[in-house]
């Protein structure tokens, strides 16, 4: 693939720029940077967010975001996309050591399709499963794999044709009447 036809499958936007007068006693510019980009397999385009920078007091943080993608058609929500590793870890900052803490709850982002006030569908970062239905399922798995075995062995049960000698006659009993 040319360096062109590459070009032509991806383009970036301006981006989401929000200014906040008097937030913290001064002036803070948040910039979202999104990326557009079309993929053969799912035959749509898909956004993906790339970073986010904080600008404040001539000083610039910057977070590299990996996993706030959807369709370009949809929306992203996530209840939390936030810096802390325990509340996902979402916003990777870009240099280290990093004195910037960031969380923004019930987060919502639509980089295609703006139509009206209302976001699309959204597509959410959390999983179907929790970690609680993966165990459950994994369990009950485990107890059916142990059941079945279970019972495959007992329908396999024979009755015993030979006592003590393997190798000697079988067992014949006569009928008396």
């Amino acid at each position: 693939m040319s360096r062109t036809q590459r070009r032509s499958q991806q383009s970036v936007l301006p981006g989401l720029a929000l200014t906040y007068e008097q937030l913290f006693g001064t002036t803070v510019t948040f910039k979202f940077t999104l990326m557009n980009r079309f993929y053969p397999v799912s035959a749509r385009h898909w956004f993906t967010m790339e970073r986010l920078e904080i600008h404040s007091n001539g000083s610039v943080a910057y977070f590299n975001v990996s996993e706030i993608t959807g369709p370009s058609i949809y929306s992203f929500h996530c209840q939390y996309v936030s810096s802390q590793s325990k509340k996902g870890s979402l916003l990777v900052p870009a240099t280290q050591p990093f004195h910037w803490q960031m969380t923004l709850q019930d987060f919502q982002i639509q980089a295609f399709n703006v139509t009206g006030e209302q976001f699309s569908y959204a597509s959410d970062c959390a999983g179907f499963f929790s970690p609680g239905i993966w165990m459950g399922l994994l369990t009950s798995l485990f107890m059916l794999f142990i059941f079945t075995y279970g019972l495959h062995m007992i329908l396999s049960l024979k009755t015993m044709d030979r006592f003590d000698d393997h190798k000697g006659p079988t067992i014949t009993l006569t009928q008396i009447v």
